[in-house]
Formats: structure tokens, sequence, C-alpha cells
């Protein structure tokens, strides 16, 4: 590269933090903050910051009561998303790993593990879902257990994601009393609600993020006290009740994130370590077990049922679902280490979402792709779960790193940001494990800038403390109106595929019809991998509407013989505005769908 040339990949690095939209909008609102900031130091006399420094003290007295704070935090943001419900509804699955995760759900809410592999397994093969040795997801169990949670008790799967974020706050809520002050632990998890509680996709898809917080926050949380760091326990079974929490967020991660997950709980086995292992030569094992023995016994536990369900998924205990995908598909291909496969495909956009997995790996041979990436997946994250307004608060607890309850935190997250180094993505859900030790940081940042501006006057921390709360509940807002908007955002911060809404309205209309369906998915030669359409729940044959692949002649006929009592229809997914037509070969068995009857693709509210 010439000096020009690099000069100008420098300038491109930095500015993509400030010149997207949506990033220059928030750091409009940093400068609201400044400005109300600002306004209190120049105008100390006005009733306005009597106000808040009353409503201030009236948060801090909420906060004083744990248990009142940890349950506000978790109800809050279930309570402030149904209520949006006439505005924005429960979310349409779009993305491969939520029809994933749905079909684990179903599965689990028609009591069993894994599915027998269908007769014409061929014609259901799918992204993210294994056929053989049984038709099951490739992930882990978690997700799927709070989706079909929600699914048995409310019929409605979305349900198990609020559900979910609930328990991922209460916990973060608690996880932030054992590290900083109980003040700023409410303050730093309402923060946190403002941020990703209400709006965008981690409360409103299926992708998982919130199982894996609440697995790290419940791990995170028990170390202080496991090290005798934390705040003073008045109960004698209090530290083992730590310890149950220990052992429940290590078995929560190995089923929901267990790359991530391992490795986290390992950094944390390493920090309690010297001083379990002084208690246990001072008092003897027998004396210490309130410490270790709960955490060994829930953990033993998720290792025969993570081994109970492999097994029943894939034949063996010790090879998951997710080596079988990659062992048959290709992918995922997120460490960079493991070799490519050479494989052959029966279908063209699987082939295609190989193609595009393995040219990821091209960012490895060139430095400035390599940076130009590892940018791109800070941009990423850093706009999702930081963005402007907590840009300052952040980089103010970096500063702090010789403090005892900082440097720890800083150090897990450096970890989890060093393992990904040999990764080649990093998508905001894959740092679910880490959420709650994010916003604790941001939330010891601003309470050193609380106590900046509280030192030139209070008005100007109570201030700080309420404007930023709203701001990024307006930045939110902004972000889940994008579209109306028209204002670009990054993938993730939306996390929708475009064929998302239209694929729902076409099967909510199918399933109003009197007769079972079938629908045969033709894609075009230049089709994308990421809007998959044939997706289907546990029980192929007993729904009501079923997806399948266009193959061959013999094959789509052996098909249509299978169903002979469907209507089947063409959707040929290229073709826009995407609909279905009766198929074409289906009129000689007398399954032909009856003409077009009027779906348009409109959004569906449930």
């Amino acid at each position: 590269m010439t000096l020009s040339e690099t000069i100008q990949f420098w300038i491109e690095q930095f500015t993509r933090f400030v010149s997207p939209q949506w990033v220059a909008t928030e750091w409009v609102l940093c400068g609201l903050v400044a400005l109300s900031i600002a306004l209190s130091i120049s105008f100390p006399g006005l009733r306005w910051w009597k106000w808040l420094s009353g409503a201030g003290r009236a948060v801090n007295g909420l906060a004083e009561r744990r248990g009142a704070a940890i349950v506000v935090c978790g109800v809050l943001p279930v309570a402030l998303r149904l209520a949006l419900l006439g505005v924005w509804p429960v979310p349409e699955p779009s993305i491969h790993d939520e029809f994933s995760h749905l079909l684990l759900a179903d599965t689990l809410a028609h009591g069993r593990l894994s599915n027998p592999t269908h007769p014409l397994w061929q014609h259901f093969e799918s992204i993210h879902i294994i056929q053989q040795p049984t038709y099951s997801s490739m992930y882990p169990p978690a997700q799927g257990m709070f989706l079909a949670l929600g699914e048995v008790l409310f019929h409605e799967p979305w349900a198990g994601v609020v559900l979910s974020v609930g328990l991922m706050f209460a916990a973060m809520c608690w996880m932030m009393q054992q590290w900083m002050p109980i003040g700023w632990a409410f303050y730093g998890t309402l923060i946190a609600i403002a941020r990703i509680g209400i709006f965008g996709p981690w409360i409103n898809s299926y992708l998982g993020g919130p199982v894996s917080a609440l697995g790290g926050a419940l791990l995170i949380g028990a170390l202080p006290s496991l090290r005798e760091a934390g705040p003073p326990l008045r109960e004698p079974g209090a530290r083992a009740i730590h310890s149950v929490l220990f052992g429940l967020g290590l078995v929560i991660l190995m089923n929901s994130r267990p790359f991530e997950g391992a490795f986290l709980g390992l950094a944390a086995l390493i920090y309690i370590l010297p001083a379990v292992a002084r208690r246990i030569r001072a008092g003897g094992w027998l004396a210490s077990r309130p410490i270790w023995a709960p955490a060994l016994i829930l953990v033993a536990c998720g290792f025969v049922f993570s081994g109970f369900y492999s097994w029943r998924v894939t034949g063996s205990p010790l090879r998951m679902p997710y080596v079988v995908n990659r062992d048959t598909y290709g992918w995922p291909e997120n460490l960079a280490f493991l070799p490519e496969r050479s494989l052959s495909f029966r279908h063209d956009v699987l082939k295609n979402m190989y193609a595009v997995e393995v040219q990821r790996r091209e960012i490895f041979k060139k430095w400035d792709s390599f940076v130009n990436d590892i940018d791109g997946r800070v941009f990423a994250n850093w706009s999702f779960f930081i963005g402007p307004l907590l840009t300052l608060p952040l980089l103010a607890a970096m500063g702090n790193f010789r403090q005892a309850r900082t440097r720890p935190l800083l150090l897990f997250i450096g970890m989890i940001g060093c393992l990904n180094l040999f990764q080649l993505v990093l998508y905001p859900y894959h740092l679910g494990p880490v959420v709650a030790i994010l916003f604790a940081l941001a939330a010891q940042g601003l309470w050193r800038i609380y106590k900046l501006l509280s030192g030139i006057r209070p008005a100007a921390g109570y201030a700080m403390a309420l404007t930023l709360p709203a701001c990024l509940l307006f930045a939110g807002a902004i972000k889940q109106q994008a579209t109306q908007l028209s204002l670009p955002l990054t993938y993730w911060e939306l996390a929708q595929e475009p064929h998302g809404v239209p694929r729902a309205s076409i099967a909510h209309w199918l399933a109003g019809r009197p007769r079972k369906q079938l629908v045969i998915v033709r894609y075009g030669p230049t089709h994308s991998p990421n809007q998959e359409w044939v997706y289907n729940g546990a029980d192929i044959d007993g729904s009501k509407v079923v997806w399948a692949r266009e193959m061959d002649d013999q094959a789509d006929a052996r098909l249509l013989q299978y169903f002979k009592d469907r209507e089947v229809w063409l959707l040929q997914a290229d073709v826009l505005p995407q609909h279905v037509v009766p198929y074409p070969h289906a009129e000689d068995t007398g399954t032909a769908g009856d003409p077009w009857g009027g779906c348009k693709c409109e959004p569906i509210r449930k």
C-alpha cells in the first residue's frame, strides 16, 4: 500500500465510529447530556435541579432494597415491551438461527429431545438443521428450552424470549450488587434495560443472547463471595447459595454458548481457586463443602444432561449436534484454524452457504483485510451494546484498571476479545456470556463520572444520571423505526431478513385454509442463502403447512405422492412480490391448490 492508501485506510477505520447516520444521531444525544450538565452547573438555582435531586434520592431508596431492586429490574423490561405490543407486535423469525431454535423448542414441546428422520428428508434439508441420524436443531438446548416453555404455557414461543430477558436483567442486577455499591448496581441495570431490553433484537428475535447472558451473570456474580471479596453474607447458607448459582450459571453456559462459556468458566475458576484452596487447607474438605459441593454437583449433572442430549440427537454422548452439522454441511466455519471440508451438496443454496462461510477465511491472508474485519466486528458490537452514549463511561472504567473491583471484569472481557481473534465472526449474541460484565463496567465508569460531576455541583451529577437513560431510550426507539425512517443500520441492529414477513404472511394465509398444505420452494440461480424458506416444525407430517425444496422430477413426484392429501403450491422465492401459485405438476394427482386466493404478504400481528 502507498502512503496515501494507508492514510485513507486508517481514516476509514476510525470514521466508521462517527459517520453513519444513526451513530451521528447518538453523538448528538451525547451533546444533549453534556448540555444538561452544563446548564446544571451554570444555573444552580433552578427548581428543576431540586426535582432532579429528589428523583435521584427516590431511585436510590429503591436500590437500597436489594430484593426489590432485583424484582424491578426483572419485571420492568417485560412490562414495557408487552405494553408496546400494539405498536411493535410479536416478532417473526427470519434468520437461520431463529428457525433452528424454534425447531428445538417445538421438539421439546412435543415431549422429546429429537425427531426421527423423515422418509423424504432430502426435500427438507436446511441451514443449521441436521437430518441424520435424527431430525434436529444443531444448537445446544438452553434457548430451545425457554422457547418451549413459552410454547407450552402461552402457546407463543416468544413468551420464552421475554421470560429469558426478565431473568437476565434480574440476574444482572444481582451480579452488579456483588461488584459495586447497590445503588449503582440498580442504575447500571436500568442503563442496560434502556440500551437492549426494550428495543432491538435482544428481545425482538429468537437468537438466544439473553439466555447465555443469564448464565454469565450468575457465574460472575457468584465470584466475589466465593473469593471472600464480596459484600458480607448474613445467612450461614448464603455462600452455599452462591455456589449453587455459580454452578447453575456454568450449566446454562455449556447449554447455550459452550465455546465462550467454557473459557469464561475456566477464567472464573482460576480467579476463585486460590481462595477456595486456602479454605480447604484451613478447614478441610468437609468444612468447606458449602463452597465447592453445590457447584460441583450441578456442573456434574449438567455434563450428564449434555451428554444425554447429544446421545439422543447424534447417537453419541461425545458428539454434539453442532459437530454433526459441520461434518455434514461444512459450517459453521467459525474457528479459523479448523480445516476446510471437501463436501458435495444436493442443493445449490446449501453449497452457496458453505462457499460464503469458507470465503471468510480470505480475511486472514492480508493484514489490511484482517484489520478491517476486526474493526468491523468491534464497530458492530460497539454500536449495538455501547454506542456513543456509553463510550465515555466505558473508557472511564478501563482507566480504573488498578481498582480491585474493575480489574477482574476487564480481564474477563479482554480474554473473550482475544479469543475472538481466532474466530471468523463476532455477532452480538456471541458476547452473551459477558454482557453483564460489559454493563457493569459501564456502570462503574458512570459512578466515577458522577462523583466527579457531583464534586463540581451536586445537580450536575443528577442531570447526567437522569438524562442518559432518556437518551438511550430515544436512540433505541429511533433504531426500532429505522426502516420507516430510511435509516440504514448494521445487520445486527435489526437482525432481520427481508423474506421474514412475506414468509409469515403466506404461512398464516395457508394455515387458514381448510385442507393441509404443501409449499414447494424454487430458488433462482442468484438466491441469497441467508433468505431460507424451507423450515418446518418437529412433526412434519402432522403440520398444517409443510415447506419442501424442489428437486428433480422423480423426487418431486414421490413428494407429491407422499403428501397426496394436501393442497400443493409453488413458491418462486426470487419472484417479487413473493407469493404462492398452484403447483403445475400436481394436477394429475388431484393435489393442486386452488387459484391464488389473495395472500398479500402483509405483516402479521399477533
